[in-house]
């Protein structure tokens, strides 16, 4: 029932008499209020992540929300209105710049975004693929149409340069670049993508796949392709799966291997990618060597920031901040709570 427009048709229906929300009214407070005026697209959605509310109850006793930094915070995160309005500019449009614009909005400042790619979200877009990620292409959704509504300017396949910063001359500049993916080479590439290639359907791995990583971007993905009927291995270094994970709530770990185990994906613990082969790719552990028959070899290893822009302008720019993956990579409740804070301060 966190579904808006699924829990109004079930009143209206009459399907049931009473629907109790949860996890959704910690995500938006609001939710019911836009739901009686039919302001659905402006409801912020909860992910389901259990991030901010049961990971950090049982971490740290306290409940909190990964969309929503002010949750059980209210007091210490008020937003104060600026006494002299100030104008933004934000380079780019993942959620720590989407956030950042629309805090820096309420609070009276005039945020622009530039977005290098023609639509908001960043690695919400790849990472909300699957289907039981689609809550992630929600809140990119969401991004969208609140900044709609507070009318922030958003320019897309806007790549921004330092000429481009100077030329605006904005009194501050806020580097929200993300983060790439990690790659490295197995020999013969051509077989060889990234996640992010496959998620967006930029590159088709086949019907035999090797995933090489074990973090929740390699298991979500090995999920999604084998309930696509694809056979699916993944390879990893360490001895576990989700062994050198960021920050991922327990309940979420234990669904993911079980989910895992139970589908028949093959893994290999304890073990690394040596080189591509005519059949796929060669790997190694303790035991020898083994070779895996591969259609394609997708590369889920982690993240770098993207921070270039930002090296290139901290000497020029008096007032330049640094969010989310392009300071320091982490998940969307750090991104979001990252921009937030920054965002309230200025």
């Amino acid at each position: 029932m966190d579904n808006p427009e699924l829990a109004l048709s079930a009143i209206e229906d009459g399907s049931c008499d009473l629907i109790g929300l949860g996890r959704p009214l910690l995500a938006d407070p609001d939710y019911v209020n836009k739901l009686r005026f039919g302001q659905t697209e402006l409801i912020r959605p909860c992910l389901s992540c259990h991030e901010g509310c049961l990971g950090r109850m049982v971490h740290y006793g306290w409940l909190n929300c990964a969309v929503n930094p002010s949750c059980a915070r209210e007091r210490f995160t008020e937003l104060k209105p600026v006494l002299k309005k100030k104008k933004v500019m934000i380079i780019g449009g993942g959620v720590a710049g989407c956030e950042a614009a629309r805090v820096l909005s309420l609070r009276g400042h005039q945020p622009v975004i530039y977005e290098k790619t023609d639509r908001l979200g960043g690695n919400l877009i790849p990472g909300g693929t699957p289907d039981f990620k689609e809550d992630d292409h929600a809140l990119a959704k969401w991004y969208e149409n609140t900044l709609k509504d507070l009318s922030v300017p958003v320019y897309f396949n806007a790549e921004v340069t330092p000429e481009m910063v100077r030329k605006a001359n904005p009194d501050t500049v806020i580097v929200a670049t993300g983060s790439r993916p990690k790659v490295f080479g197995l020999g013969d590439d051509s077989k060889v993508f990234t996640a992010e290639e496959v998620l967006l359907g930029t590159r088709d791995p086949g019907s035999r796949v090797v995933v090489l990583g074990e973090g929740l971007v390699g298991c979500e993905l090995a999920l999604w392709l084998k309930n696509n009927g694809k056979e699916v291995s993944i390879v990893e270094a360490q001895d576990g799966l989700l062994k050198l994970n960021g920050p991922l709530c327990f309940a979420n770990i234990s669904m993911l291997l079980s989910l895992i185990e139970s589908k028949g994906i093959s893994v290999y613990t304890d073990s690394k990618a040596i080189r591509t082969t005519e059949q796929g790719v060669l790997i190694g552990n303790g035991a020898g060597e083994e070779e895996l028959n591969a259609d394609s070899v997708v590369l889920a290893v982690g993240y770098d920031s993207e921070n270039r822009l930002y090296e290139e302008l901290k000497y020029e720019v008096r007032d330049l901040y640094i969010l989310g993956d392009a300071r320091k990579v982490s998940n969307i409740m750090y991104a979001i709570w990252d921009a937030f804070e920054v965002a309230s301060n200025i």
